[in-house]
């Protein structure tokens, strides 16, 4: 089951970094099925991570300063921020 969920991450602007809410969907993955007298076995799926939406707290951000916070987002959640995201999704 596809469960939605929201963390924040800190994106970089300039000297310092600012709060950004990211919602994203997560799945859980399967793990690996070993060898059984019908089947050779099958691999582990990983969980999986897709990019909702970006905030930027307390900020309204016109189209194309939006566009780039959400591709940042989405770059971040699905790729550096991958494991805190699968984290935070199962500690919820």
């Amino acid at each position: 089951m596809r469960t939605t969920h929201t963390l924040t991450a800190f994106f970089p602007f300039g000297e310092e970094e600012v709060d950004v809410e990211i919602a994203y969907t997560y799945l859980a993955g399967r793990p690996a099925r070993g060898p059984s007298y019908a089947s050779g076995g099958e691999p582990a799926d990983p969980p999986e991570i897709e990019f909702v939406s970006a905030t930027l707290t307390g900020a309204t951000l016109d189209k194309a300063l939006q566009d780039r916070l959400n591709d940042w987002a989405e770059a971040w959640v699905t790729g550096v921020g991958w494991d805190d995201a699968v984290s935070h999704a199962v500690d919820e």
